[in-house]
């Protein structure tokens, strides 16, 4: 359902035949209500341009508005109504449900009555009428399970039931067909994103994986432009219309479990489990759609990967959503002025950074402002679309630059550069926004005259007692009568400061002013990287603007000024280093040469940009997506490290530090809390963070910490991650602390777990977006997979769903295999994916040996490799790693290490959760160089060879001449009695040696009765270890224990 329509609508102005709807005697007219929604805006424009009819468009969104009144008068000038009005997203109808009745059932009552007999009126139904009916589709006459629909539902279903008794009732009704449509997919004007399809396909591309709940729950698809064919053949067959009819309209229906691996398969993004907290069960729905074929001789051509492959061709557009990124409220762009401003990350309202409070009660009546970052879609700059008064934000300013050591090194770098490029032993600097005179030092300790300006006058106290000459006041709107001349001042250095004024330009222009012929002006902005590693801390009122070289380019034009040098420099993370001169003639040409001639540090940053999307709407729906789940990843690691006992503290109250925790305290629900932050500045000791009951503390505050006690700390200021890191691991050899875990939020989201000597990563975040233009398959060989369909049902569902992003062909072959394992392949497993089962009098063994032949002789430029069903890959990437390696290297055989994973008949097995989370010991002796590795299977291989491998005694094989994938490993659970019974395991039977065949091609070793036999002879030589240990038996193990972390989000 599209979008919706209330009391008034308006009149699309851009109609086929001029703005009055003329009626036309060649073709029908038609009025469609609710036509800026995803089906009527795409079916608005589908009737007008390829079928040529004469539409009106009506919805409440629109500028023009009429009223009831009006609309009625014109009403009856229209043959063909079609209704697609009404609240359509649950969302809306959880936000008002007292106007569910009176959107989706009143109003279109309302409207049918207010037309004639002559008339015809469609309106949209759903197929989720149909819940209940998951493996006998619906049809039209059968009873609605009235008991499991929900409120926007049964609204849906009583809009059916009350148009239809109208009909019945009376004969001045226009004649009705209601349509119960599918989820419909596919593109449109006003994009959906948030079911179906859309909704996982937008998950793979910004997010590398796909959320699913439900997924045995199946759900009835129409395609978009099977959508559309039918209701122009309902149009062109209007003659042949009853009073009163219903039709189901359905392209496909599968289960949710098909469509996310179909989806996983096609973008190489993983599918995820998620429980469902709703407690509701959704059992799911499906359409017969006999009658709608039979009446209009209608085939339905969409298919689920006709639908994914086009949604792909065009996730850009796709991801962006129907919701419009114009930010009405933000003021202009302060480079170029322009008004178009478009919404790049909204973190709501909070309060100041620096405004930090002596007392609890006052930092928590902090004032708030808007803080919205939004970018100029015509120069490329980006910037807050609120702008708090910068009088009240830097008369008193906090933050004092000389309290690191980091940034102490950096302006002795910064100052040896200056002078060096300024060829000079004696010159003048001035620093705009000088803050406590840190800075200046260092040119004054090289024998410079020193001169500054800043707006704060409790930080320009400090400054002069440097020995400083220091003014108070705002660069470019106060004056400032005794400045060095033009002539004589060699040099101009603002850092961090020209993205904390309103008017950049006018600030520049102020600069271009004070310069003389030889004077250089050195600009340094601080969020050089932001957008490349999806920081957003760097968001804060402070931070007016957050140049691109784009707007640097047009800001330097727009001053008077040339830029000489583009630089990257190691500080605050990444920061911007700009050079400027002041351009010396005024003559147009000169000046217009100039512009053309860039220099080649300035050329290399905007291509840089360009490459990387910085100029395209998609780029920053990527770096909106990727900030959110960053934020999802920290607070789940605040959560499970509270949860275990964590005392939780920062370190660091730097405004970037402030921005983030109000961002991870935005959620109502979060159990965590930080009992303090540390830092090392003086002025922000003993106050409380703004708009919080945090207190700020030195880092003595840790000497108070309980030695046993696990401690977390969050590094909020992480552009110092070394220095602090080096102060925690003094702080921890002297207090003896044991359980110290750290989490580094930027540029790499980790949890490092700290002691007096070393630093280990315990799990990182594995967010990654899919590329797109998309990269596959020109880019990489396809991935074949070999396999022998077992009986394991509690496994089969996780498999498919583990691997579907890995490979793109699988051949299963089965020999009496039961119809449950069957039925869970056909709803679950992608349509790529086939099974190979002998015919009558054909042994398996043959089949195996037909197959493999065929696919040596079709497929012999693929990846090929083979696992039971049982087996499960683990990796991050697979596809990646292996177009990598086809464009690097020249391997052809890779070597997987496999677990053998072991558990207990008592524990029970959820096959909803992935076996990686309920099982996760292994017997750590039989994957690495032991006794026991020679007899058990410790590795699978991949190779893209034209021919099979036979390679299938292990001991053949030195193990120390095989090239290892390094980040990669196999859980094996087929020794595991609580998911098969041991006797199975016994039975050497014709299945198994298929199994063995199958796998032996491949240089795979099988596991049978030896290796069964073995583990029960050979238990007192096991050593069995747990993937949740943070720290493995043998280093070797290492890489598996982290991947399982990152793999199981914990």
């Amino acid at each position: 359902m599209p979008s919706s329509v209330g009391n008034a609508y308006g009149e699309i102005a851009n109609v086929v035949n001029g703005s009055n709807a003329k009626v036309s005697t060649m073709s029908p007219n038609i009025a469609i209500i609710g036509s800026s929604g995803f089906i009527g805006s795409r079916l608005l424009q589908h009737l007008q341009e390829k079928e040529k009819w004469n539409v009106v468009g009506y919805d409440r969104v629109l500028p023009q508005q009429v009223s009831h009144e009006t609309l009625t008068k014109h009403l009856q000038k229209f043959e063909i109504v079609i209704y697609l009005a009404g609240l359509s997203d649950r969302s809306m109808d959880h936000e008002r449900p007292n106007d569910i009745e009176l959107e989706n059932v009143k109003e279109v009552s309302n409207f049918a009555q207010r037309m004639s007999s002559s008339q015809l009126l469609i309106f949209a139904s759903t197929a989720e009428i149909a819940e209940g009916y998951r493996l006998d589709d619906m049809h039209e006459t059968s009873r609605v399970q009235t008991d499991l629909l929900d409120a926007y539902v049964a609204s849906i279903y009583h809009r059916e039931q009350v148009l239809q008794k109208l009909s019945a009732e009376s004969m001045s009704m226009p004649r009705i067909i209601g349509l119960r449509l599918g989820t419909v997919v596919g593109l449109s004007r006003s994009q959906r994103i948030d079911h179906g399809h859309m909704k996982y396909i937008c998950q793979a591309f910004l997010g590398g994986k796909l959320e699913i709940v439900h997924p045995k729950s199946h759900q009835s698809f129409l395609g978009m432009e099977d959508l559309l064919r039918a209701i122009a053949v309902i149009v062109q067959k209007r003659h042949i219309s009853k009073r009163f009819d219903l039709f189901n309209l359905q392209s496909f229906s599968t289960s949710v479990a098909k469509m996310a691996n179909s989806i996983a398969l096609a973008s190489g993004a993983y599918t995820q489990m998620l429980i469902n907290s709703s407690g509701r069960i959704n059992n799911g729905f499906s359409l017969n759609t006999t009658k709608f074929r039979s009446t209009y001789h209608f085939v339905f051509n969409d298919n689920q990967e006709q639908i994914i492959s086009e949604l792909i061709d065009d996730v850009p557009r796709l991801c962006a959503g129907r919701q419009s990124r114009i930010d009405r409220e933000s003021v202009p762009c302060v480079v170029c002025g322009s008004r178009e401003m478009h919404t790049v990350l909204d973190l709501r309202t909070q309060p100041l950074a620096n405004d930090f409070r002596i007392k609890q009660n006052e930092a928590l009546r902090c004032k708030r402002f808007p803080l919205r970052l939004v970018r100029c879609p015509v120069c490329q700059h980006a910037q807050l679309s609120y702008i708090v008064d910068r009088s009240y934000l830097f008369s008193h300013y906090l933050y004092q630059s000389g309290t690191s050591k980091s940034i102490e090194t950096y302006f002795s770098w910064l100052a040896e550069k200056i002078i060096a490029e300024s060829k000079k032993t004696n010159g003048t600097v001035l620093e705009i926004a000088s803050n406590d005179g840190s800075q200046l030092t260092q040119f004054a300790l090289r024998g410079w005259n020193t001169v500054g300006v800043d707006p704060a006058k409790n930080l320009a106290e400090l400054a002069r007692a440097k020995g400083h000459t220091v003014y108070v006041g705002f660069w470019g709107t106060d004056t400032f009568s005794s400045l060095p001349s033009p002539d004589s001042l060699d040099a101009i250095v603002a850092q961090n400061v020209l993205a904390h004024v309103s008017n950049p330009v006018q600030f520049l222009r102020a600069c271009a002013s004070a310069m003389g012929s030889k004077t250089k002006l050195y600009i340094q902005t601080s969020q050089c990287e932001m957008y490349e590693t999806g920081q957003f801390d760097t968001v804060y009122h402070e931070h007016v603007s957050f140049f691109t070289a784009h707007s640097f380019k047009k800001i330097a034009n727009l001053a008077g000024l040339h830029i000489t040098n583009f630089e990257i420099t190691p500080i605050h993370g990444r920061s911007c280093l700009v050079t400027f001169k002041r351009i010396k003639s005024s003559n147009s040409t000169f000046i217009s040469t100039l512009h053309r001639n860039l220099a080649p540090p300035l050329l290399l940053a905007l291509q840089k940009e360009r490459n990387l999307g910085l100029i395209d709407t998609w780029f920053y729906v990527k770096y909106q997506a990727q900030a959110q789940f960053m934020r999802r990843w920290i607070v789940h690691q605040l959560t499970r490290l509270f949860s275990n006992g964590y005392k939780i503290i920062g370190y660091g109250a730097a405004a970037k530090g402030i921005v983030l925790l109000h961002s991870l305290l935005e959620g109502a629900n979060h159990t965590w809390s930080f009992s303090y932050i540390i830092d090392d500045a003086p002025l922000k000791q003993n106050t409380y963070c703004p708009g919080t009951s945090i207190p700020v503390r030195p880092s003595s505050e840790l000497m108070k910490h309980d030695s046993i006690g696990p401690l977390a700390i969050v590094v909020f200021a992480w552009n110092f991650w070394e220095e602090i890191s080096n102060k925690i691991r003094l702080k921890v050899s002297e207090m003896g602390l044991t359980n110290v875990s750290v989490l580094l939020p930027f540029p790499q989201q980790q949890l490092i777990r700290i002691d007096s000597s070393t630093k280990t990563v315990v799990t990182q975040n594995t967010f990654r977006s899919i590329p797109w233009p998309f990269p596959f398959p020109s880019m990489r060989k396809p991935i074949l997979l070999f396999s022998y369909l077992s009986n394991d049902a509690a496994l089969l569902s996780s498999w498919i769903r583990h691997h579907a992003s890995m490979f793109d062909m699988a051949v299963f072959f089965h020999h009496n295999v039961t119809e449950t394992s069957l039925q869970i392949f056909r709803d679950e497993a992608p349509a790529a994916w086939k099974i190979i089962a002998p015919g009558n009098g054909e042994s398996l063994l043959a089949v195996v040996d037909r197959e493999m032949k065929r696919c040596q002789k079709f497929y012999s430029n693929t990846w090929k490799t083979s696992l039971t069903t049982e087996e499960f890959l683990v990796h991050p990437n697979l596809r990646g790693m292996l177009a990598e390696i086809e464009n690097t290297a020249v391997a052809k055989a890779l070597c997987v290490r496999s677990l053998v994973m072991i558990g207990s008949s008592s524990v029970s097995f959820d096959p909803l959760i992935p076996p990686l989370n309920q099982i996760t010991k292994y017997i750590s002796n039989s994957s690495i160089h032991t006794k026991l590795s020679h007899f058990l299977p410790s590795y699978r291989c991949l190779h893209h060879n034209s021919y099979m491998l036979n390679a299938n005694n292990q001991n053949n094989a030195d193990l120390d001449t095989l090239k290892w994938v390094s980040n990669g490993f196999i859980a094996d659970y087929r020794y595991i009695p609580l998911l098969k019974h041991m006797k199975t395991k016994f039975s050497y039977t014709e299945d198994t040696m298929a199994e063995t065949n199958i796998i032996s091609k491949h240089a795979l070793n099988n596991f049978n009765a030896i290796h069964a036999r073995f583990i029960k002879q050979n238990r007192k030589l096991m050593q069995i270890s747990d993937l949740r240990n943070i720290d493995p038996v043998h280093h070797e193990l290492g890489m598996a224990h982290r991947l399982w972390r990152e793999m199981s989000n914990l």
